[in-house]
């Protein structure tokens, strides 16, 4: 059976065959060639329907083909990001337990299909690894000898997308295709005659806002124009300018930066989402002609929420907008109050564990653990987070799971970590260590580990070696304390890090 996002390649190769569809340096794929591509790989993968299927790759035409390859076989996706480590990397294969990994062959200097190798004899399900190159093409392809059969997902999954929780475990949000389908559908209505124009992607189609802005061009037949993440604006501006792509769907931290570098790129539109947007931001876009629109959602919800061109500047500016069709909104009492989400299309759990009261209400009203207001006009006003999460330059990183890394250290006895103020990425992350016994422990040892071993974005940007941490009644770290202790790094008991200088995923990473 083709599945629905599979089908929704296959209605606009039906009507814009020969229109572009991908664009990633020198590479231009138009949607035949890219429907050619998936059928190849799609061929390659040789797994049952139900069967999840990894793909590890950047924002690169293999990451596009994998997916919908994945989806014409009728499997589930894992689309992973390809910043991820061993760590990381570990944690999802052991949960997701797929039968097939699909990923280029190194990236940004890191060997990801060395480390699927290293990770087959743990992972029983991992039949085959297939290595492709930029385009989708294969490569090589390895067979393990031994393995289980996976037990195959309902076919109405399209994927499970891991985002962390705040005990530091990942956890894998079931996305339908109906659910993935409705936030391509919605946004695609927003855009309105914006939607088959060329448009910029640096947001990660590995992460959910990605994927959203990628299933909504191919609705629209629209050109994707392709940039991964690089710490100057030059590549993005140089791929944008070259395809004539005057929409852009990125973080409020990548139009930040645009803004503050005068980028000469000719905006029109886009999407932002991934944290709150300054009002200052969206009103400078407005005077350079360019009319980006505040979006809301979450890896678990979709696109929930979105801004319209007609809103006037006080909702556009100040608000996420109201909600897509499909959806309902309610804000719990209170000042502010917990945001609810409720449709038609959400899962009934995370892969492995049925969500409970933490995410949903007794009624079956989704808990965001966002803060907000409500107008009469049903705009949506994010006042601020109840749960535990950073938003670093758009990603979201729970610093439950940075802890329980650095943890892995032999000579960390204990791990605190917290978010910051930062002037380009809205936060970063500060560390408070504590050494093990009488080990020495130096800030520079802490971030290089970090850096060998999880996403750049997870990187503290500044180490605290403390004696003891700062705790709680409950025995629990006094983060209030410690935020009290933020910036002192580089006094004699810190040390900076400076990690990755754009990190431009949308939420719910």
């Amino acid at each position: 059976m083709t599945s629905s996002l599979a089908s929704l390649l296959s209605e606009t190769v039906a009507t814009s065959g020969e229109h572009a569809a991908l664009a990633h340096g020198d590479a231009r794929f138009t949607y035949a060639q890219l429907d050619a591509a998936v059928d190849r790989l799609a061929s390659a993968l040789a797994v049952d329907p139900g069967e999840a299927v990894a793909v590890v790759a950047p924002n690169v035409p293999a990451l596009v083909v994998g997916l919908f390859a994945v989806w014409r076989a009728s499997a589930v996706a894992v689309p992973l990001s390809a910043r991820l480590r061993r760590f990381e990397l570990a944690r999802a294969f052991a949960d997701s337990q797929p039968a097939v990994a699909v990923s280029v062959a190194a990236h940004a200097g890191f060997a990801i299909a060395d480390e699927i190798e290293a990770l087959a004899e743990d992972t029983p399900s991992l039949r085959a690894r297939i290595v492709v190159d930029e385009l989708g093409a294969v490569e090589h392809r390895s067979s393990s000898r031994t393995q289980e059969r996976s037990f195959p997902l309902p076919e109405e999954l399209a994927a499970i997308m891991y985002t962390s929780g705040t005990t530091g475990e990942p956890k894998g949000a079931l996305v339908s295709h109906a659910l993935a389908e409705a936030a391509a559908r919605n946004l695609a209505a927003v855009l309105a005659e914006d939607a088959d124009a060329p448009y910029g992607l640096v947001v990660p189609a590995s992460h959910v806002f990605g994927l959203g802005c990628l299933l909504c061009g191919v609705v629209g037949g629209a050109l994707a124009v392709l940039v991964d993440a690089s710490a100057t604006l030059e590549p993005l501006v140089r791929a944008l300018r070259a395809n004539d792509a005057r929409i852009l769907h990125g973080t409020p931290a990548l139009f930040g930066r645009a803004l503050r570098a005068r980028a000469d790129i000719g905006l029109r539109g886009g999407f932002t989402a991934g944290s709150s947007c300054p009002a200052e931001v969206l009103q400078a876009l407005d005077e350079q002609g360019a009319r980006v629109l505040n979006a809301y959602g979450m890896t678990e919800i979709g696109a929930a929420t979105s801004c319209r061109h007609e809103d006037p500047p006080e909702i556009r500016h100040h608000t996420v907008g109201r909600a897509l069709p499909g959806y309902e909104l309610r804000v719990a009492p209170g000042e502010p109050g917990e945001i609810q989400v409720r449709c038609d299309w959400l899962p009934c759990g995370y892969h492995r564990r049925p969500w409970g009261e933490q995410e949903l209400t007794a009624d079956g009203w989704f808990r965001t653990g966002d803060l907000g207001r409500l107008d009469a006009a049903g705009n949506l006003t994010i006042s601020g987070r109840a749960k535990e999460v950073v938003h670093v330059g758009g990603f979201n990183v729970f610093p439950a799971e940075v802890e329980s890394f650095l943890l892995t250290h032999p000579a960390i006895a204990q791990a605190a970590v917290i978010g910051v103020p930062h002037p380009v990425l809205g936060e970063t992350l500060e560390a408070f260590v504590v050494a093990a016994g009488n080990t020495v422990l130096a800030p520079r040892e802490v971030i290089a580990f970090a850096r060998a071993g999880i996403a750049g974005y997870k990187v503290p940007y500044a180490v605290q070696v403390l004696d003891e941490l700062p705790l709680l009644s409950s025995g629990k770290p006094d983060r209030r304390a410690l935020a009290g202790r933020a910036g002192r790094a580089g006094t004699g008991d810190g040390e900076q890090a400076g990690g990755e200088a754009e990190a431009p995923a949308g939420g719910g990473s």
